[in-house]
Parts: C-alpha cells; sequence; structure tokens
C-alpha cells in the first residue's frame, strides 16, 4: 500500500525511479523493493521521500478504501429498459463494476411526454428525486407531486411511484437510492 502510493505520486509528477532515488539519496534498487511491497522503508527514508514529492507521510498511510472512484462521463453503465422512453446513466459504481456501494446515483434523461415505467413500481430503498432540467410529475401512490428544475422529492422505501415528463423536451434527473437497487 505505501509503495504502491509512492510509485502513484512519483508517477503522477513524471519523476523517474533513478531520478527519485538520487534526490532522496536511497538507491534505485531499495526504492523499487518499497514500491512493489516487497520491503517497508524506514520511517527516515520516508520522510526523505514525502519530502521530494512534498506531501505530509499520512499521504502513504492512508487506506485504499478511503480512495474515490472515479467513473468518467464516456464509462458511465447505461441502461434503457424495454417499453420505457428513458436512460438510466450510473454516477457510482454498481455491482457491474467497483463493487457494491451504500448510494446509488442515477441521472436520468425522460424523452417529452413519457413515463420512467409501465406502471407505478416500488423498490426497497428510499430515494430522493431531484430535478436538474426541465420539469416532471412523480406519482406517488395516489398523490401527484410536479417538480420544477432545482425541486426535489424524498421517496421512502416501498412507496409505489413513477415519473412522467409533461413537457415537450427532454427533462434530467438525478435519482439518490440507499440501499442500492441495481
Amino acid at each position: 500500500m505505501i509503495g504502491s502510493r509512492i510509485r502513484e505520486l512519483r508517477k503522477d509528477r513524471k519523476i523517474n525511479l533513478v531520478d527519485m532515488a538520487e534526490k532522496v539519496g536511497l538507491s534505485p534498487s531499495y526504492l523499487s523493493q518499497i514500491e512493489r511491497g516487497l520491503i517497508n522503508p524506514s520511517l527516515a527514508s520516508l520522510r526523505k521521500v514525502a519530502r521530494e514529492l512534498n506531501v505530509p507521510i499520512y499521504e502513504f498511510l492512508k487506506d485504499e478504501d478511503e480512495k474515490g472512484i472515479l467513473i468518467k462521463k464516456d464509462k458511465r453503465i447505461k441502461l434503457e429498459l424495454p417499453d420505457t422512453d428513458i436512460v438510466y446513466e450510473f454516477l457510482t459504481p454498481t455491482k457491474l463494476r467497483n463493487g457494491v456501494p451504500n448510494l446509488e446515483i442515477i441521472y436520468m434523461k425522460l424523452n417529452p411526454h413519457s413515463w420512467s415505467s409501465e406502471e407505478q413500481s416500488f423498490h426497497h430503498a428510499d430515494e430522493c428525486i431531484f430535478v436538474l432540467d426541465g420539469e416532471v410529475k412523480v406519482f406517488l401512490g395516489n398523490t401527484e407531486y410536479h417538480l420544477m428544475e432545482g425541486d426535489s422529492l424524498y421517496i421512502m422505501a416501498d412507496s409505489i411511484h413513477r415519473l412522467y415528463n409533461p413537457t415537450d423536451r427532454i427533462v434530467v434527473v438525478l435519482s439518490c437510492i440507499s440501499p442500492p437497487i441495481f
């Protein structure tokens, strides 16, 4: 863990192994073994490396689990369900990629005058709908909510609901779901 973080920071700064070793007063072989996790560095060596990379020592001690998971716009998992006019783009990891998060955020585009599903449905998770662009009607049981851009609606788990786009343009909505359902 320490070694891989050192290598990552060194490469980010475009410093080759030999130059780094020379700057911190270590042999390239020793530094390579640290980076590959074959040996643990002494505290003195770690201080030298941290100083050269201009980071605090604790930067090397962070848990890998604390790191973020980057999902590039063009690498999002997309889901288009049959018989719907909605496209789901996952902004968070799913079971299909990078494990199971505690929260799921979905970027949705709903076509003009279309429904999110054939009929109202439910899931065993809380959900918050946030309208990014346009307006949407949310049918929650027998209650209808008309959400405009910037509005949000919190939906409790197991509540029957579906969305409708009453306009002539695509509506964009964020859905935050916990725990994840996909």
